[in-house]
């Protein structure tokens, strides 16, 4: 095995320092790549949840509109719409407060940002009544920066 390793005057069995900061310096660089990758995905997944739990909110929304309790109009949101029995909400904060930058599930009288004066969706949020927009703020931001939402709204 000795005859294998390079002979150095001091250390004859060892690797030199500059061999040793190569392979550091390699490690650290390989790691912060994989650490920004990591975040990204963990990101957009989370961002991938609150879309679909916007759209379950509708279409459980949808469902029940016009049924034998809210005739005409949309029933107010209950836990036992949803297959798991409760009613979504965020990944990474369940507050009760909207606001535009924290990733909340908000009942809006207009497409966009959702805004402190927002009501968060809960049980009986929205409210039985003729129409609603259930809006959401993401983590990744689009092209032009700034934050991105996601909304939907009645389709009767």
């Amino acid at each position: 095995m000795n005859k294998f390793l390079p002979k150095t005057a001091k250390n004859p069995h060892g690797f030199t320092l500059v061999e040793l900061l190569v392979v550091i310096s390699i490690i650290a660089i390989l790691s912060v790549i994989g650490i920004t990758v990591f975040g990204n995905v963990q990101q957009r997944a989370r961002d991938a949840r609150r879309k679909a739990d916007i759209d379950s909110i509708a279409k459980a929304m949808e469902a029940n509109y016009n049924t034998v309790t809210c005739v005409g109009t949309y029933c107010a949101l209950a836990d036992s719409f949803f297959a798991n029995g409760k009613v979504p909400v965020d990944p990474i904060n369940a507050g009760t407060t909207c606001s535009a930058n924290s990733c909340k599930y908000c009942v809006r009288t207009a497409v966009g940002a959702c805004a402190a004066t927002d009501t968060t969706v809960a049980v009986g949020q929205p409210a039985a009544g003729a129409t609603y927009i259930v809006c959401t703020s993401l983590e990744t931001a689009s092209g032009t920066g700034g934050n991105t939402y996601e909304c939907r709204k009645n389709q009767q």
